[in-house]
């Protein structure tokens, strides 16, 4: 059975096969015969092209002498002081550091006893200690001069009097 449907397969592949080609012979005889000229276009101009003009080219001047801006800004230099105090009034301080952090640590190095604690910590300006008898307490105090910081530090211990003092580079 299988045999016969393989069989009619190739019959009707090699009959239809052969028909289409003898269609196409014949078609394109017949076409050939008949061709007809197509017209064509007329050649066009062609279009001009643009080319944009060149850029300027651009220097910008800065104005030279002795009014003329500096070229960069720098901001003024920082510098850190701090005052560590022990119970007993023992004091370590510091000065012209370029941190917060390294100033504390120089203070607390400075400060002859091992239970010293930071009181006051400043920048490009003055720290004082004063010391409250009454309170057995001392604080810490800042200001622009020795002076503004001395009496912060007294009006911060609730009165009493000044131990010590320190002021930066401004």
């Amino acid at each position: 059975m299988a045999v016969v449907i393989v069989l009619v397969a190739v019959f009707v592949l090699v009959i239809g096969g052969g028909a289409i080609l003898w269609l196409g012979f014949h078609v394109g005889d017949s076409a050939r015969k008949h061709a007809v000229a197509v017209p064509t276009l007329p050649d066009l101009p062609t279009p001009p092209t643009y080319s944009p003009p060149p850029l300027p080219s651009y220097s910008p001047s800065f104005p030279s002498g002795p009014d003329s801006p500096t070229d960069t800004y720098s901001p003024p230099p920082q510098y850190y002081g701090a005052i560590a105090v022990a119970s007993d009034g023992s004091v370590g301080k510091s000065w012209d550091y370029s941190s917060a952090a390294a100033a504390e640590k120089r203070a607390l190095n400075e400060c002859p006893r091992s239970h010293c604690k930071v009181l006051v910590g400043f920048m490009n300006s003055c720290g004082a200690v004063a010391y409250n008898p009454r309170t057995n307490k001392y604080w810490g105090g800042r200001g622009a001069t020795k002076t503004a910081a001395e009496k912060d530090a007294i009006s911060n211990a609730g009165g009493g009097h000044w131990i010590t003092w320190v002021c930066t580079t401004r």
